[in-house]
């Protein structure tokens, strides 16, 4: 899933289970579950090609991390009962990407990138089975439902 779905899905979470112990934990894992759903993703194979594209700085970084922001903006602004927690619940579902950040940065400077020695990185690798551009109608269909979700909940 893209950042923003992933967000939207920790908001939920963090606006419905309001015992935080049991929210936020399962906002992490929130990550990984909506991975396994199949997603969008480019189309270039190649990893260290996909991760130098404009297109992937500006669609997965530049335009995903504005509309996480905007989510927090909303939730701040609206202020429903537990919107911190909730904005931390969306940080949180978005968080397990932040381990590809080193990869990114490789990939970046042109390097090769390194196997994935950690047993995070390869499990969040395999559960994401089913990528592509032709799986973006789940991400909007996606978008779309949870949105639809928060702003009854604002």
């Amino acid at each position: 899933m893209t950042a923003p779905n992933h967000a939207l899905t920790g908001a939920l979470i963090g606006l419905t289970i309001t015992n935080p112990a049991l929210a936020l934990p399962l906002a992490f894992l929130s990550h990984l579950v909506c991975d396994a759903i199949p997603h969008y993703d480019a189309a270039e194979k190649d990893e260290t090609k996909r991760l130098q594209s404009r297109a992937f700085v500006r669609d997965f970084l530049v335009i995903g991390a504005a509309l996480c922001l905007a989510l927090v903006v909303v939730l701040a602004l609206a202020r429903p009962a537990h919107w911190f927690q909730a904005a931390v619940c969306a940080f949180l579902a978005t968080s397990p990407d932040l381990f590809w950040l080193p990869r990114f940065l490789r990939a970046r400077r042109g390097q090769k990138p390194q196997p994935l020695r950690n047993w995070f990185m390869r499990f969040h690798a395999w559960v994401q089975w089913r990528t592509g551009p032709a799986y973006a109608w789940v991400e909007t269909v996606w978008f779309g439902l949870f949105s639809a979700l928060l702003i009854s909940k604002l």
